[in-house]
């Protein structure tokens, strides 16, 4: 009776930080999550630990490259006054050029690890 009660709790818990797309959550309701919680239920206590692990996984992965790009955003303001003899001195506009590809790659990197991720999820 306890461990039901845990993987109940476990359930909810998952069912709250699950990562959804933003269609799925226009079209959420309570029957839908009923439907999810069925099929929860009959999966092993480990599995459903096991999704909750990569959700939290991901939310923290999430806001961690959150902070990192605010970071960036913020190094990239400052080196703009900083470095503003250098753009003076760059005729054909490559350090600037350059910055806007390294900043791009990143962003292609962290779209591909996140959509990587949500696919694991909704499997």
């Amino acid at each position: 009776m306890e461990i039901q009660k845990i993987k109940n709790a476990l359930i909810n818990l998952y069912l709250s930080v699950k990562i959804r797309k933003l269609s799925d959550i226009k079209n959420l309701n309570n029957d839908l999550l009923e439907k999810e919680e069925e099929v929860l239920n009959k999966l092993p206590i480990y599995d459903i630990i096991n999704y909750l692990s990569n959700s939290i996984e991901i939310l923290t992965d999430i806001k961690a490259q959150d902070k990192y790009e605010a970071k960036i955003l913020e190094d990239e303001e400052k080196e703009k006054y900083i470095n503003i003899n250098n753009l003076e001195n760059d005729a054909n506009g490559l350090i600037l050029y350059e910055g806007m590809l390294i900043k791009a790659e990143a962003d292609i990197r962290n779209h591909i690890r996140v959509s990587i991720k949500l696919i694991i999820i909704n499997k």
